[in-house]
């Protein structure tokens, strides 16, 4: 009954905000240690704006590399269900990818409850320009989008200077790609101010190929890590610019805004003063442990860092509860909602007690202190986030949790079958 009560009151209170706008914001191949609100050396001052006025979560895990977890986040289940347990890059290798028969994405639900909805950024889980639809059929009333490298279209390569934009179905070249897209998404929203909106924002930058951007093209730095360095700085420059816009149409109070990454930090980064390993495509927390960031004054007062547990599939979940969607009995979903957790509970009923990633056929689970992998390694990872160390005989309560992630690493099912042909593991890296 208490729960029950708990649920309404919820309910009535993000209703009594008109159903808020939902604006997700992922940034490609960044982790934790390139975001100065956790301890980065490079200094990132929109987000940590963001980070001072919402809610910032210590431990999120997405998947080790790029498509893996884009799949998982509109989906809402893990790789082993879903089937997207490798990198695969459609248009470049071929084949279906994501399909809408299959697979209900998260802006489907929101656009038959009344949203509006926009993606900008990039899409490279179907082929776009061989099914020029399929962004409608997956939920989105307008795009804005790089369509990725298509085989034999040497045209769309570039996604930076000069980068080929598929615009609601209109392909034109544009002078700086990431900026025709936040210009887009913040058109879009300024269009729909009046009605509830999603806006799904996984951003171009930070991944290569490291080039000037423009605000440093009048003398572009040199070198591979300074070239990052300054994509880091203009994607937080975007990010300023798309939060303003919505600040300024006086829509903050009724607007949630998530920031997070695909996956570890393509370039190391430098952590608490202490050099930090590459993350990308690694089988470890750094390749996983991403920046979490939810902004949503309905919900929170803001400037809290929370201890809570989240992983990618909780957003899809999350977005259902903002909305006001009953979740359909037919729709399979691994993830639970992290309202709760915005709002301040205590019950640890209403959270998670441990997070999933998965790349291949390794798999990897963890709680706030201890870290398992269906290898056998085992670590103390909130004191050892590097894995150096064995687990300490004077740690107690290490064996118990030891059996409790194994018990919980055994309930996943095999892989579902791969959703495109086979493929080399060199495909693997290529994104």
């Amino acid at each position: 009954m208490r729960n029950l009560f708990l649920f309404l009151w919820m309910t009535v209170a993000i209703h009594a905000v008109e159903r808020p706008n939902i604006i997700l914001i992922m940034v490609d191949d960044m982790g934790r240690d390139w975001v100065s609100c956790y301890g980065a050396k490079h200094q990132t001052p929109n987000i940590d704006q963001l980070a001072r006025e919402g809610v910032r979560y210590e431990t999120a895990w997405s998947m080790p590399i790029c498509t893996p977890t884009r799949v998982t986040l509109l989906t809402g289940q893990y790789p082993c269900h879903h089937g997207w347990v490798q990198h695969y890059d459609v248009p470049r290798r071929g084949g279906v990818g994501l399909r809408p028969d299959h697979f209900i994405t998260f802006a489907r639900h929101l656009r038959n409850a009344g949203y509006a909805t926009a993606i900008g950024g990039k899409w490279q889980v179907n082929h776009l320009g061989k099914q020029p639809d399929i962004l409608t059929h997956h939920g989105f009333d307008e795009h804005c989008v790089w369509p990725g490298v298509e085989a034999d279209n040497p045209e769309t390569i570039e996604r930076f200077w000069n980068g080929l934009i598929a615009t609601n179905g209109n392909r034109a070249k544009a002078v700086y790609g990431p900026d025709t897209i936040n210009r887009f998404l913040i058109d879009f929203i300024q269009r729909n101010k009046d009605r509830p909106f999603l806006v799904y924002y996984p951003m171009l930058l930070t991944h290569g190929p490291y080039a000037a951007t423009p605000l440093n093209e009048t003398n572009p730095p040199e070198g591979k890590s300074a070239l990052y360095a300054g994509n880091v700085t203009y994607m937080d420059h975007l990010i300023g610019k798309l939060v303003s816009a919505v600040d300024e149409l006086r829509l903050a109070k009724r607007t949630i805004i998530i920031f997070t990454g695909d996956n570890g930090s393509a370039c190391s980064g430098v952590l608490d003063g202490k050099p930090y390993p590459k993350g990308k495509g690694r089988k470890a927390d750094w390749g996983v442990h991403v920046p979490f960031i939810v902004r949503a004054p309905f919900l929170t007062k803001g400037d809290i860092v929370s201890l809570d547990l989240i992983d990618f599939t909780d957003i899809y979940p999350t977005f259902l509860e903002l909305a006001g969607i009953p979740s359909p009995k037919n729709l399979k979903l691994d993830g639970r909602s992290f309202v709760p957790s915005l709002r301040g509970s205590e019950d640890p009923f209403e959270k998670r007690s441990w997070i999933y990633s998965q790349v291949g056929k390794f798999r990897m689970i963890r709680d706030w202190h201890h870290f398992l992998d269906n290898q056998g390694a085992f670590h103390d990872i909130y004191n050892d986030p590097l894995k150096q160390q064995k687990v300490s005989p004077q740690d107690k309560i290490a064996p118990s949790r030891r059996q409790r992630l194994q018990m919980i690493l055994k309930r996943f099912q095999v892989d579902a079958p791969a959703p495109f042909p086979e493929f080399k593991t060199k495909h693997q890296s290529i994104n």
